[in-house]
Order: C-alpha cells, then structure tokens, then sequence
C-alpha cells in the first residue's frame, strides 16, 4: 500500500517571491493524485518539496502503512542527453537499477538484471529500442525511458512531473495504463500533469494549486466547463490578473 502525505502550513518562498503559500492538505494513499493550475503556480515546486529536494516552511508527512518506510520513483519534467554520447538505453537502466552495477562479474546475475530491465521497458513501449543511444530517442521517447527507470525498485509512491512531456499518443497511453495498474496494485502516484483531456482519462483526485490549494476533488466535480476558467486564471500579484491558456500551463 501506497503512503499518505500531510501537508501542514507548507510554503515556500524565493527572496519577496511566494511561490506557495499556506498549504494544509492529505493526499490519501493509494490513488492517483493530479497536481494542476497555472504556470508560475508552485506545482512542480509542490511535488519537489515532498521529494526533500527543495528548502520549505512547515510540515510534510510521507505517512508509510507499514513500520518501515517504502521505496519513492520519480520522473523529472525531462532530461537531456548528448546524442554522442554512447549511453544506451539498456545501459542506461542498468545504471539505475540499484545493487546492479552496470559491469557486474557474474554473467548470469547480469543476464537476469537484462532480463528484468527489459520487463520495465515493455512496460512503456521501448524494449525494442533498448540497443539506441538515449540522445537518439525522441524527448517523448526518453519520457518513456526515464518512466521504466523509475519503477526498478517496484516503488510504492511514485512522483511524476508532467511525464507526458513530448510525448505522442501512444506513449501517453502506455503511461495511463501504467497508472491505472499502478492504483490498482494500491500505489500512491503524485503527477503534475496539464491535459485536461488526459487527466478526465485518468479518473483521478484533481488538486488545483495557484501558490495556495484553490480546489480538490474528483476530476469529475474540479475539471467542469463552468469552473476551469476561474481555477487556471493566474495572479502575478493581487492587483494585477492575468489570464493563462490551460494548454500552456505547466
């Protein structure tokens, strides 16, 4: 089973700029949480403050079910790699599957550390690129990549920042397979993501944030005609609005 999270007074803020502000939530374990809103909003720097990467004030829980705390995957919004470079992609999740160096001594402890790397990478779509160089692949190629990475250790919350990022509608499909499956295995999985279309498909608890929480609930009561204008319009400052295309934000 997935873990909650608690969010107490959280915020952040750079110099004068609030990025978020006052933020008091649950996100209940074991389902799908999308994160939306503007861009400028605070998402991305809402999941990374529940990743321990980014400095904040107040408090967040990562409530496990069990006495042992459970093991996190996480997909950033993108990497880059130099096409040069001689990286594969098998090569590359080997590198990232953990306890299994890339030039382990045992020939049939690597075979089977392949043979797992390549279940991860059906998963998504590319083990029949698994021989490519990653600065080969596509951006929404690698998306897929990093994707099958972040599931080696079988995580039970897994944070994803706008993992659909270039990608076409196939790899987006594969992803919401995965999600679904993911759920249904009792995971948490916490993801930015901004295609309205996309997230109705996902069925998920939608968490709209603007520096604060302006909404939550099920995409069916939050993602309404007569209330996403006013959710994903954007404030640079309090006297000054400025509208935001739902497509653009990130």
């Amino acid at each position: 089973m997935g873990p909650g999270i608690h969010l107490n007074n959280v915020g952040l803020k750079y110099g004068d700029n609030i990025i978020l502000h006052d933020i008091n939530h649950v996100f209940a374990p074991g389902q799908c949480h999308v994160v939306m809103g503007p861009n400028g909003g605070g998402k991305t720097s809402l999941l990374r403050s529940v990743l321990g990467l980014t400095p904040f004030s107040g408090e967040i829980q990562v409530q496990w079910p069990g006495e042992q705390k459970g093991k996190v995957g996480y997909v950033p919004q993108k990497a880059t790699f130099e096409s040069s470079l001689p990286l594969t992609v098998m090569d590359f999740i080997l590198l990232n599957q953990t306890r299994m160096p890339l030039f382990w001594p045992k020939w049939h402890r690597r075979a089977k550390a392949k043979a797992y790397a390549l279940q991860q990478l059906e998963r998504v779509g590319m083990a029949e690129r698994a021989e490519r160089r990653m600065g080969q692949l596509s951006g929404g190629e690698q998306q897929r990549v990093l994707f099958a990475q972040a599931l080696l250790d079988n995580p039970d919350l897994l944070v994803l920042d706008e993992p659909t990022t270039g990608m076409d509608e196939q790899g987006v499909r594969y992803l919401e397979s995965l999600m679904h499956e993911l759920v249904a295995e009792g995971k948490t999985v916490l993801a930015v993501h901004h295609d309205v279309t996309a997230v109705r498909r996902l069925n998920a608890q939608v968490h709209v944030v603007n520096r604060q929480l302006v909404d939550s609930g099920f995409v069916a009561d939050v993602l309404i005609p007569e209330k996403i204008e006013r959710l994903f319009n954007h404030y640079s400052a309090p006297s000054l609005p400025s509208k935001t295309n739902l497509e653009d934000a990130a």
